[in-house]
């Protein structure tokens, strides 16, 4: 990761032929996929732009956000390929965490505690939603990069096996069978999790740091 930050005069030097805040968030864009980057994270006089404000920005006709008004500008950078790999490892690092999560929400449901064990299972599953978009959009990437993962036989396996055990969960627990959705906790989610450990360790250790 890079940090880069320019002044006003700075500014005023590197991107006078742009009129707007959009138009120098476009150039900054341009000129860090030159080098083969991509920008992590833009900061305006030290206020960070989401995806959000910069498409507003980008969208200024009567050049309401003149360039003039930028004081200070940083920005943060990466390769993509050392992006994929940062995802990778943190997915696999969320494994044990869901795993867990997954098992003390059993454990909830045996107890008769509904009430808690349905605000932990819908934790869970958001867990579970943030971790396959994650692999999803790591795989997507590396592929764009033609940088694809290997052994993608076991991650198709790995995928199959997820997604089934958590439609079966969230039909079961639609249905309120606590008993059934319990055993589905602790014995095949835990067992889906699991199967992406080496999946994912492979992959992890073949991308930079």
């Amino acid at each position: 990761m890079t940090d880069s930050n320019w002044t006003s005069e700075q500014i005023a030097y590197d991107f006078n032929d742009c009129s707007t805040v959009g138009e120098v968030i476009r150039r900054l864009e341009s000129m860090i996929a030159a080098k083969g980057e991509v920008i992590c994270e833009i900061r305006v006089n030290g206020q960070l732009i989401d995806e959000a404000e910069e498409a507003r920005l980008a969208d200024d006709p009567l050049k309401t956000n003149p360039r003039t008004a930028i004081h200070s500008l940083s920005i943060r950078t990466d390769r993509p390929e050392s992006l994929i790999g940062q995802a990778l490892r943190s997915a696999l690092s969320f494994v044990p965490l869901l795993a867990r999560a997954s098992i003390g929400t059993s454990q909830r449901f045996r107890e008769g505690d509904v009430q808690l064990g349905s605000e932990q299972l819908s934790e869970a599953l958001e867990g579970c939603q943030w971790f396959v978009e994650t692999i999803h959009h790591a795989r997507g990437a590396a592929s764009g990069i033609g940088a694809g993962v290997h052994q993608i036989e076991r991650w198709h396996e790995a995928e199959k096996m997820l997604f089934q055990v958590v439609g079966e969960l969230t039909a079961t627990f639609d249905r309120k069978d606590y008993v059934l959705a319990a055993d589905l906790l602790e014995y095949e989610l835990t067992a889906a999790l699991e199967m992406w450990i080496p999946v994912l360790s492979h992959e992890a250790d073949r991308r930079p740091v």
